[in-house]
């Protein structure tokens, strides 16, 4: 019985988090304001 509703409660909440991650990293990578990508990118030519 106890088995059970541990399982079924990590059943639910497993999906959940990794879900949570995944729209986490995929919200981290784009600028609110702008909307450009914030990968790292090295500075330009006579940009320093």
């Amino acid at each position: 019985m106890i088995s059970e509703v541990v399982s079924i409660v990590f059943g639910g909440l497993v999906p959940g988090f990794l879900l949570g991650l995944l729209a986490f990293r995929v919200k981290s990578r784009w600028c609110p304001c702008c909307g450009e990508s914030t990968d790292a990118m090295p500075p330009a030519e006579g940009e320093r």
